[in-house]
């Protein structure tokens, strides 16, 4: 893949509309160096225009002076784009809704007034010598010559980039890559972000189809926090490059996306949810007898992404009903036990009896094979004894 592409982490931004979510000063400065560290190259932040607060917080973020570089995501609107401009950012992330929902029940404009709104803001923009990308919102629900005449006028205004968001999570993958490639397509000197939904769970899905589809701008937020579901996780996009892109992850350092999506459910009261990709508790927890078996012959055979990548290390559960003679005679190896193979084959048995009872701890699991084991040697003892 020869286009440079580029995630733009809005945890900052969309992930803040997530309910609840909160973030003080200092969360928001330690979230944009975790960022920077693990190597994402762009970060969004509110409207500077929002609040005197957070303009002076859009400045702070600024000062950071991290590799990222921050862009604001600004209405088109001649007063939010000039607060946006008194700010240090990189650039301005424009946004009109153009779908008939949007433009009947939220602005209430015709196409023709949102292209007189935004071509002079993005000439002015670009004047003043700063990025700037006009995003469709909606625009899976839009019309598509609706879609395609903004875009005409923007990229004759000189846009850098335009956005496709799947704002309400409707769209499915094969439409999300035909509609990116029409606009890659149609414009070739012109960039294409996405920003995915997952209302409907398709997320991560579509943001793959749109990075396949030509679109070298993929949004993400940590944990994939937002509006409603919100969008694609950042962990959720890293593994799937990790498999099929690895190129494009090489400037990233994946070691610290553990702590970033540690911290950012810190901050949001939540814990990383178990599904999540790379991060859950027990992505790398391999549990069933068949699956701790191949796992300990060789990992790959039922892992594709390598833990140790992550900065993580696989964990092989034995205290289950579910394991196997092959895991636990491995635990008791680990012990420094040496045990014949009908010895083990008792041990597990016994072992999965207990276990009925409800799943042990690792610290359960080594105290009852080293207990079955003293009782076993002891037994053999007496019988010796007896003989």
């Amino acid at each position: 893949m020869r286009r440079d592409i580029r995630i733009v982490d809005t945890t900052l931004r969309e992930g803040e509309q997530f309910s609840g979510a909160y973030f003080s000063a200092e969360q928001r400065h330690e979230i944009v160096r975790l960022l920077d560290a693990v190597g994402v190259p762009m970060i969004e932040v509110p409207s500077p225009i929002a609040s005197p607060e957070t303009q002076q917080a859009v400045r702070d973020l600024c000062a950071l002076n991290t590799r990222a570089r921050i862009v604001a995501h600004v209405r088109c609107a001649q007063a939010d784009v000039q607060a946006a401009l008194a700010t240090p950012v990189h650039g301005i992330n424009l946004f009109y809704g153009t779908s008939t929902e949007l433009r009947s029940y939220s602005h209430g404009k015709r196409i023709e007034q949102i292209i007189h709104d935004a071509v002079p803001l993005i000439k002015h923009i670009r004047q003043e010598g700063r990025y700037v990308r006009f995003s469709a919102e909606d625009a899976f629900r839009s019309d598509l010559v609706d879609l395609l005449t903004v875009f005409d006028a923007v990229v004759d205004a000189g846009v850098l980039r335009i956005g496709l968001p799947d704002t309400v999570g409707i769209a499915k993958p094969r439409e999300v890559e035909r509609l990116v490639r029409l606009c890659t397509e149609r414009y070739p000197g012109v960039g294409i972000e996405f920003h995915g939904h997952n209302d409907t769970g398709c997320a991560i899905a579509n943001t793959v189809a749109a990075l396949e589809g030509g679109a070298d701008c993929l949004d993400t937020t940590v944990l994939g926090i937002g509006e409603r579901n919100g969008i694609a996780s950042l962990s959720g996009l890293i593994s799937q490059m990790y498999i099929h892109y690895p190129e494009i992850l090489r400037r990233y350092d994946l070691t610290k996306l553990p702590l970033l999506d540690q911290y950012v459910a810190d901050c949001v009261h939540i814990a990383i949810p178990f599904n999540s990709p790379i991060t859950a508790p027990g992505a790398f927890t391999h549990r069933a007898g068949i699956h701790t078996k191949a796992v300990l012959n060789n990992p790959r055979a039922y892992e594709v992404l390598n833990p140790q990548d992550f900065g993580l290390v696989r964990n092989v559960e034995v205290g289950t009903r579910y394991t196997g003679r092959y895991a636990v005679g491995h635990r008791a190896a680990e012990l420094g036990l040496q045990l014949e193979r009908e010895a083990v084959a008792s041990l597990t048995t016994a072992l999965k009896a207990h276990a009925e009872q409800g799943s042990m701890s690792q610290d359960e699991v080594d105290t009852f094979i080293l207990a079955w084991q003293q009782a076993h040697t002891s037994e053999e003892e007496h019988l010796i004894w007896e003989h």
